[in-house]
């Protein structure tokens, strides 16, 4: 038996009364136990009577996963399927579900063999069928708009991890007037986000850096941020800082300014569309920019090309997968003002001007002051290198 008190009582007959109070003529007691189960653990939640609860399945729900990585969060994906989902009790109970269209060259190898996982656009009737029988569904990436075949199933939601708060996305865009008259290549609600947050049990945020969502939704609301393992600890190269070209690998979203790079020369990797897109409703032409197409197959040679600069100054990151993965490769980040603040670190950047004169101050700057501010970025990200942390921290949301 589980006894509630205090935020959880008032938690949980609010829930009940709402939905008593708007459900019509009838009450289906199905939905009056899942409620109920979305305040207590798993060991203790109630059952219906003729369901094998040995059989029950549970949702992983996510945008992107397997070998084709499009961004940080995708790459979360596939460490919790690897960290995570292997040491989940009954782990074949989890099923996969990846709201999105199969890329063509999706590797089925890419995920564990004994892992159901399904795409949504390869039969949306699974798609129905999986979210009908499953006891719970788990965020771990989510569209940040409505999607009415998972919306429909609100009752069932029980854990979302939250990459980015699309309200501090927005706000970006509105108090930046060079980055509202760009390209805002992801499709936002703000609104329904936040009614979104709201049904689910419990919310976890990833990120290094504060958020406004901790603020507004305090209660039942955590904070495991990312993990990043160093792999190649590549020294500072002087040499390639000294040649003046600066290097961009991660998505070609406004709030990631990658137009500040117009005027340098360079090396992109990123999205060809939004990047031709970026350059045919612009004035920025990138003249002596290489582009690369997004591809994490030629990530590691992209990051070895002949740069020692890298542009990372994005607003509102969340954690900065590609920032730590720079450093990895002994780039120096232009990173943003707010970035990190606790972190002390000269070379930042808020404006296209801070930009040029934080890019400046890289090449006047003497050897040894550069390897001074590379080491207390690199002795930054260390901390967020503990693996077996981040697993166990995680775990103790799905007892």
């Amino acid at each position: 038996m589980s006894i509630l008190k205090n935020e959880e009582k008032d938690s949980i007959k609010s829930t009940l009364v709402n939905y008593l109070l708007h459900c019509n003529e009838e009450v289906d007691t199905d939905i009056l136990v899942n409620k109920i189960n979305n305040f207590v653990t798993t060991e203790l939640s109630y059952h219906q009577r003729g369901k094998n609860t040995k059989n029950q399945i549970n949702i992983l729900l996510t945008t992107g996963a397997g070998n084709l990585i499009q961004g940080g969060a995708d790459i979360w994906t596939n460490h919790f399927i690897e960290h995570i989902w292997k040491r989940l009790p009954r782990r074949k109970n989890w099923k996969l579900l990846i709201d999105s269209k199969k890329p063509i060259n999706f590797n089925p190898d890419s995920l564990p063999e004994d892992l159901d996982w399904h795409f949504h656009y390869d039969d949306p009737t699974l798609t129905e069928e999986l979210l009908s029988e499953c006891e719970g569904i788990y965020c771990l990436h989510n569209h940040y708009h409505k999607r009415e075949h998972i919306w429909k199933w609100e009752s069932k939601f029980k854990l979302l991890f939250v990459h980015a708060y699309p309200p501090e996305m927005e706000e970006v865009l509105n108090k930046i007037p060079e980055l509202k008259r760009l390209q805002f290549n992801t499709k936002v609600d703000s609104n329904f986000y936040k009614e979104f947050l709201q049904t689910f049990r419990k919310r976890i945020w990833i990120g290094n850096n504060p958020t406004k969502m901790i603020e507004e939704f305090p209660n039942y609301t955590y904070n495991i941020p990312n993990f990043y393992k160093f792999k190649h600890n590549k020294k500072l190269d002087n040499d390639l800082i000294d040649n003046g070209t600066i290097g961009f690998a991660s998505r070609c979203e406004s709030r990631k300014c990658i137009h500040w790079m117009h005027g340098y020369v360079g090396y992109v990797l990123t999205g060809k569309y939004d990047f031709q897109n970026l350059k045919d409703s612009t004035t920025y032409t990138f003249p002596n920019i290489k582009f690369f197409q997004w591809d994490s197959t030629i990530h590691d040679s992209f990051m070895n090309k002949k740069f020692g600069i890298f542009h990372g100054a994005y607003f509102k990151e969340p954690f900065g997968y590609s920032i730590f993965q720079a450093v990895d490769y002994g780039k120096l980040p232009i990173i943003h003002t707010d970035w990190a603040k606790e972190l002390d670190y000269k070379y930042r950047a808020s404006s296209k001007n801070e930009f040029d004169k934080a890019y400046k101050k890289i090449l006047f700057d003497s050897p040894e002051e550069r390897y001074k501010q590379f080491a207390n970025i690199k002795t930054y990200m260390l901390r967020f290198g503990d693996i077996e942390k981040w697993t166990s921290e995680i775990l103790q949301y799905f007892k």
